[in-house]
């Protein structure tokens, strides 16, 4: 009875095919369905020959029908497909492929429950395993939503496709995300990326997870690999912001020592290394943006921009002004960063008495910033002299702030206190500028030939109210260290000594952090107490902190105003010879027109029985400050 079955089957088959098929495409597609037929069916050939003559009916049935499944699918007749694919399952339910090409037809056709059973069965069957077989079972598990076999039969599909099959592994992260097992989905998107050459939904989404995880230099790793297979410089920029943030700065700079263009993203590399703290110094930093620029060829305004402010910072100020002009000037819609590089030029112009010039640079930067540099415009106009336009502004920026109430519309008392601290935070620096343009005027007054007894009232005047200016701002934030330096300096300079040496000690017993100049802070106070010269003690300190201020410094050459104070410290203690040494160290022209340099100079040449040198030095003094009472001394003796 089977084996009439099984005939009769044979017979219908095909003309149950002819029948279905009356619209079949010509003949010629045959060469195609030979090919399917010889590379889809091998393993079914050589399972037929291997059995006995009742199976092997049962398996011929089985195999035509498999052809026949295989054709109607090219022919697009799916449904008519799936009644071949079951015929040939059910005359082989050994056939582990014919099991799961049934299993597959029912998920499509919405028969998941069925599929799970089936595929339960067709899982133990022999045959030839494939990652396809394995994702199909972790498909209908995670349909059930039975996660623990679905992850077995994933991962088992995954080792079986040795991890290189780019969409399982995409559907393996789609039922990790949907589970929450965002430590697997890590591991899982780092073998995905790769072959997806880190598409920018994936990578941000590893990236948030390795953040989620705490996993920073998994994250700074990450954007090295993502550089690498798709070059894209951005990554790279952010890699090495990350470095510079884990403090990994070998790293940093040797990425950065790489470059060899003047992209943004290589421009944010450098800047990002120049940022740089604790082991990185400006010396250091100058170095290296020299040899990007000279000889890497990194030339763009911005990198004109960080190497004319390192060498600013280092007192290289030749070379300063000419890459802070081509930055200036190389750029037509001006950013932000272009008022520092104004603020650096109208310093080194103030340097070298251009007072005019420095004026320029101070209006640019504030011009730049839309009027937004007002406070170091009134220090600049104060600078050059020009104290009734520095009060003017000031007066009217300080009104405004006295004044100052939040804009109407802002009802959330955060904003509105933060609005108050920065407006007072304002008004406390515009005081500061306030009280060191007063003792500007105070200092031109008291260094003039011409200054009369009224003249010299008003300078102390001034200076009394520039303390009452710092004193007011302390009061308000006794941790204020600029303003307590400023203080020092003006109390110095009234010669009231034991107050300002006070608060020098007070300083000197700070932590030496934030942006002030400690090396400047050194240098003011030794020289202060080696020119009272109120004790021998005073001064051998003095001389002492000045020798600190010149290692401290850092620049590429000693600073010439602290080597005049330790010559004269030299001085003070007798030792002549080393003090003009010194002296003669100093090779800056714009000592030419300081009378005190020339003061030091006579007294040095004085000392040694240089009386000829002497004689210039002092007449020098003369020149550029009449009246002086040391110098006068000194020639009137020689003339008598």
């Amino acid at each position: 009875m089977r084996r009439m079955f099984c005939l009769l089957l044979m017979v219908l088959v095909p003309a149950l095919f002819m029948g279905a098929c009356s619209s079949a495409p010509p003949k010629q597609q045959e060469p195609v369905l030979q090919k399917l037929i010889a590379s889809d069916t091998v393993d079914i050939r050589q399972v037929v020959a291997g059995t006995d003559a009742k199976t092997s009916q049962m398996l011929a049935v089985a195999h035509e029908s498999f052809i026949r499944a295989q054709e109607m699918e090219l022919r697009g007749e799916k449904k008519l497909a799936e009644v071949f694919w079951q015929r040939a399952y059910d005359a082989d339910p050994e056939s582990r492929f014919l099991a799961f090409a049934v299993v597959e037809r029912l998920m499509a056709g919405g028969q998941d429950s069925a599929a799970l059973a089936l595929a339960k069965k067709a899982v133990q069957l022999k045959g030839k395993k494939t990652p396809k077989q394995y994702e199909t079972m972790a498909k209908l598990y995670v349909k059930e939503s039975i996660a623990d076999s679905a992850r077995k039969y994933f991962n088992i599909a995954l080792d079986s496709a040795k991890y290189q099959d780019m969409p399982l592994l995409y559907d393996y992260s789609l039922f990790l995300e949907a589970i929450h097992d965002e430590k697997e989905l890590v591991r899982v998107y780092d073998l995905l990326l790769p072959q997806t050459n880190y598409i920018s939904t994936l990578f941000q989404r590893q990236v948030n997870l390795l953040l989620d995880q705490g996993k920073d230099s998994a994250v700074v790793e990450l954007f090295g690999k993502a550089h690498d297979a798709t070059g894209d410089k951005s990554l790279l920029a952010k890699m090495v912001q990350g470095l510079v943030l884990q403090k990994r700065y070998a790293e940093a700079r040797k990425i950065a020592d790489t470059l060899t263009t003047a992209t943004p993203d290589d421009e944010a590399i450098i800047n990002y290394v120049l940022l740089i703290n604790g082991e990185w110094d400006r010396a250091a930093a100058l170095k290296l943006l020299k040899k990007k620029v000279f000889e890497d060829g990194m030339r763009s305004p911005v990198m004109y921009h960080y190497l004319g402010n390192y060498e600013f910072f280092a007192g290289e100020y030749d070379s300063a002004k000419v890459h802070l002009n081509l930055s200036v000037g190389k750029i037509e819609k001006k950013p932000v960063w272009v008022a520092q590089d104004c603020r650096a030029l109208a310093s080194i112009a103030f340097a070298e008495k251009k007072n005019d010039e420095a004026v320029k640079f101070a209006e640019m930067a504030d011009s730049v910033l839309s009027g937004g540099d007002k406070d170091f415009l009134a220090l600049s106009y104060g600078n050059a002299g020009l104290y009734k336009k520095a009060y003017g502004l000031l007066d009217s920026l300080m009104a405004v702030l006295s004044n100052w109430t939040p804009m109407a519309g802002v009802a959330d008392s955060a904003t509105v206190a933060m609005m108050r601290t920065k407006a007072e935070m304002h008004h406390r620096a515009l005081r500061n500028i306030y009280a060191r343009v007063l003792v500007m005027e105070s200092r031109e007054i008291e260094d003039s030939a011409n200054a009369d007894s009224a003249k010299l009232d008003s300078a102390k005047e001034q200076r009394m109210k520039a303390e009452l200016f710092w004193e007011s701002l302390l009061l308000a934030d006794s941790t204020d260290l600029f303003v307590r330096f400023n203080m020092a300096m003006n109390l110095e300079r009234m010669q009231r000594f034991d107050e300002s040496f006070a608060m020098f000690e007070h300083l000197l017993k700070q932590p030496e952090k934030g942006p002030m100049d400690w090396a400047e802070v050194l240098n003011y106070y030794g020289y202060s107490m080696i020119d009272a010269n109120r004790n021998p003690e005073e001064v051998a300190k003095g001389l002492d902190l000045v020798l600190q201020a010149l290692q401290k410094d850092g620049k590429s050459s000693p600073n010439e105003a602290y080597l005049d104070s330790k010559a004269w410290g030299l001085y003070r203690t007798g030792k002549y010879e080393e003090a003009l040494e010194t002296m003669l160290l100093i090779k800056s022209e714009r000592f030419n027109d300081d009378y005190v340099y020339w003061e030091h100079l006579g007294a040095i040449y004085a000392a040694l029985g240089k009386t000829q040198d002497a004689v210039k030095a002092y007449k020098k003094v003369l020149k550029l400050k009449p009246k002086h009472p040391v110098a006068s001394e000194f020639l009137g003796k020689k003339k008598k």
